[in-house]
């Protein structure tokens, strides 16, 4: 039982460094985004 709850832990904090990694790429991508628009 403790080796599941080990792996479930691990997995979330997985996840939520994948997803902090993904809302920084998105980020970064809306900014790419809006400074295209203002030079076109």
């Amino acid at each position: 039982m403790e080796n599941l709850l080990s792996v479930v832990e691990r997995f979330l904090n997985l996840s939520d460094e994948k997803l902090e990694e993904l809302t920084e790429k998105n980020q970064q991508l809306r900014l790419q985004e809006e400074k295209e628009r203002k030079n076109a």
